[in-house]
């Protein structure tokens, strides 16, 4: 294995959202992507990487955070090529991000899904996350029906739970699905 991880720009911007669409068919990267490149100033910070195993483009992954909570780096755009996976690289790709937000200072990692994919729950487990149930007032039922929240402490504290704060999920899957 020798990965290599390319940042999102212009110039790679249309293989990046290809290869989203491809693991994720039913949302479009694109947006999340341009704002990632343009430094929108609702988020702290926003960088997208295209994985790489020598030269074959194999998955996409993301660390942005919120200005409203400035020590925690969120796991964005995380997948792997249907054809590369169950080979490791999953678990290679999750240790990249989670260097790379200790590098950057982040003091908790922390990723969102919804319950329906099992894999990646059971990476988020074996990489020592913890889960909790994600319902705040302000979201979808859609979204509190379904969405796990899983966080990682990068220091020798305790992880702390999220504990429903408001990620603005609705509208994020509402922009990901282009309504």
């Amino acid at each position: 294995m020798n990965l290599k991880f390319i940042e999102v720009n212009y110039d790679n911007l249309k293989l990046a959202v290809q290869i989203q669409n491809n693991i994720f068919p039913l949302e479009d990267g694109k947006a999340n992507y341009i704002e990632g490149i343009t430094n929108d100033p609702y988020r702290k910070e926003m960088v997208n990487y295209i994985v790489y195993d020598n030269d074959e483009p194999i998955g996409v992954v993301g660390l942005y955070s919120y200005n409203e909570y400035p020590t925690d780096a969120w796991l964005s755009w995380f997948g792997v090529l249907k054809q590369y996976r169950k080979k490791g690289y999953g678990s290679a790709i999750f240790d990249f991000f989670e260097k790379l937000s200790k590098e950057k200072g982040y003091k908790t990692i922390r990723v969102y899904t919804d319950d329906e994919f099992s894999s990646a729950i059971n990476l988020y487990n074996k990489k020592g996350m913890i889960k909790e149930y994600y319902n705040n007032e302000l979201e979808s039922d859609e979204i509190n029906n379904t969405t796990l929240i899983f966080s990682k402490s990068l220091i020798l504290e305790k992880t702390e739970k999220w504990n429903n704060k408001f990620l603005q999920l609705t509208a994020q899957t509402a922009k990901e699905k282009n309504e």
